[in-house]
């Protein structure tokens, strides 16, 4: 009667150490969190961003860095379906930078990664009405920082050359920011409309209103008395242009400025690179061009 006890507790030891070593063994294939091995993929350190803006404010930071872009050149992001390689990417990615209501269509198993994801709306602490945050120089500045902050943690070894390049980064668009109040400082005409409310984040920084034909999203209709409204407004405030965006139909914008005789042109919202020559822009760039599109649109005076 006496043995039982014993043999019990000889299996119960026996269960206990097959169930840690076991333990030691799953962990060692499938650690919860990898260690980084610069071994893979040529030694680079793969940043995912759902848009382009992202991919800009992460690029030229980290000399180990390789940016891949979900949403190309010419594509319009709001209505974008990914593929499983895009899924695969967007998993499999050391960082990932997330927009919020512009990429909604992620989905929520794909970020659930064993590495970081900067989720730029949550960050910032801003609802998902407008995801157009990166028109505004001074939010994109926090991004910057906070990307910087990452590499840092994921690139040890380089972290004084990623806070070089942040700072670099940073001059740039403190520049942009600087010409933005200066130039929208003093304008007899603080108003314009566009195809859709792409720039609240932009007029809110630099104290001018816009007035958008669709809502947040390009796909959402405007009804016939919002038309009518715009029209009026238009004419009793005599906004000189109606902005739309090469990658959305100019129809309603056209319409609009036909209709009352102001001006239609592009405005970007630089939602994805949408030619060649933005291309070669590059954010800065276009910020620049939509600056001197805005000045003349609301006759701004230096």
């Amino acid at each position: 009667m006496q043995k039982l006890p014993l043999r019990i507790a000889f299996i119960l030891s026996l269960s206990i150490l097959g169930a840690w070593i076991g333990g030691i063994i799953w962990l060692s294939i499938f650690p919860e969190n990898p260690p980084r091995d610069l071994t893979d993929n040529d030694g680079k350190i793969s940043i995912v961003s759902t848009i382009y803006p992202w991919a800009w404010a992460a690029s030229n930071l980290d000399p180990l860095a390789e940016i891949t872009t979900i949403v190309g050149p010419g594509l319009e992001p709001h209505d974008f379906s990914p593929t499983i390689d895009d899924v695969k990417n967007i998993h499999d990615a050391e960082l990932l930078i997330v927009n919020g209501g512009v990429d909604a269509w992620i989905s929520n198993s794909a970020l659930e990664r064993n590495f970081p994801t900067i989720d730029v709306l949550t960050m910032l602490q801003y609802p998902e009405s407008d995801p157009h945050v990166w028109l505004d120089p001074v939010m994109m500045m926090k991004i910057v920082e906070e990307i910087g902050h990452q590499l840092e943690q994921i690139d040890p070894t380089r972290s004084q050359i990623i806070y070089d390049n942040v700072q670099k980064k940073l001059a740039i668009l403190e520049n942009l920011d600087r010409e933005y109040r200066e130039g929208l400082a003093n304008c007899a005409i603080p108003e314009i409309v566009s195809a859709h409310d792409a720039f609240s984040f932009l007029s809110k920084r630099y104290n001018f209103t816009v007035h958008g034909i669709a809502g947040f999203s390009p796909e959402d209709e405007p009804s016939p008395a919002k038309l009518v409204e715009l029209t009026d407004l238009i004419r009793s405030h005599r906004i000189t242009t109606v902005f739309f965006e090469e990658l959305t139909s100019p129809a309603l914008a056209k319409t609009l400025s036909d209709e009352t005789g102001a001006k239609s042109d592009v405005l970007d919202a630089i939602e994805s690179l949408s030619s060649e020559e933005s291309e070669r822009l590059e954010y800065p760039g276009i910020m620049e061009k939509n600056l001197v599109k805005l000045k003349t649109a609301m006759v701004c005076t230096p």
